[in-house]
């Protein structure tokens, strides 16, 4: 885990606190972000805390209002995973409390942030493929119509990686989702499967879109691995019993929870006035190799 200090916070005077926290996800139907919740509810329970969970949808004007505690009860902290927020809307908070950023990176914020080196974790995806003989490998996952910082940085990684092996970056190869979902993997990787029979190996922006990558390749005929090698990011649960079971990049997600609670305690525990490193830290990621790439 590294960690990069860049500018001050200064917290504000706080009332008595209320043993609450809130948490603010996209999409529960979104298994990485369940799992992801229901590891800092757990988190929070070790250290006597309670967790409000506040489901965002990844609008814009509702991950506002929930940074500036619109439609909240009196909070500790806020615990936020946006996905459209900007450096410009947190610096006009109304309600500056303690604040911890999860995932999407918000490019060079001074406000606290933890992640996954997004870049590194496809690139390592990518590089796997490669060794195990893929040559022309399609990405699943950019989303241009709704900017996603992690998407962005997710295919950089993997432009990354073919352009280290000195093999062509073909954008037709490249697929747009609406959505980091299984329904969208499937349809996206259903019109690559049809347009490039030559397709080997596919990296997905995450586990979900993959899983429907997985199946739509099956209902092209095409055999995974021996015929396209898949694999996924964040190794959420389902992925091992997927059918082949599903390659992945894991986060550390026992660090990633501890470096929140770390992070949002730092804040609560500070004196009013106190000027506070603002601190970026990045949190290890692991090649996970199963079935879907045993070529």
């Amino acid at each position: 885990m590294t960690t990069a200090s860049t500018g001050r916070a200064v917290p504000v005077a706080r009332a008595t606190r209320t043993g609450l926290i809130a948490l603010a996800v996209p999409h529960l139907e979104e298994p990485y972000f369940a799992e992801l919740g229901s590891r800092l509810v757990r988190g929070a329970d070790d250290r006597g805390l309670a967790v409000l969970i506040v489901q965002t949808e990844g609008d814009h004007a509702r991950e506002i209002d929930v940074a500036n505690g619109v439609g909240l009860p009196p909070i500790d902290g806020l615990i936020h995973i946006p996905r459209s927020l900007t450096v410009a809307d947190l610096t006009r908070r109304t309600s500056p409390g303690p604040l911890v950023l999860l995932g999407e990176h918000i490019q060079v914020s001074p406000f606290t942030h933890i992640t996954i080196d997004n870049r590194a974790a496809a690139r390592t995806a990518t590089e796997h493929l490669l060794s195990v003989g893929c040559r022309r490998i399609a990405f699943v996952g950019r989303r241009d119509s709704r900017p996603s910082d992690a998407a962005d940085r997710r295919h950089a990684g993997y432009v990354e990686a073919l352009e280290a092996a000195r093999l062509p970056v073909d954008r037709s190869l490249t697929a747009q989702v609406d959505a980091f979902s299984a329904e969208e993997g499937h349809r996206a990787t259903a019109a690559i499967a049809a347009s490039a029979a030559d397709v080997d190996g596919v990296v997905c922006s995450n586990d979900s879109l993959a899983l429907g990558a997985l199946a739509a390749l099956h209902a092209a005929g095409r055999r995974v691995p021996d015929d396209v090698a898949v694999i996924g990011i964040d190794d959420i649960r389902a992925s091992r019993f997927a059918v082949p079971a599903l390659s992945t990049i894991a986060p550390d997600h026992d660090r990633l929870v501890d470096a929140a609670f770390t992070e949002l305690e730092r804040q609560l525990t500070s004196p009013p006035g106190a000027d506070l490193p603002v601190r970026h830290v990045t949190v290890g990621a692991r090649l996970v190799p199963r079935a879907s790439t045993a070529r």
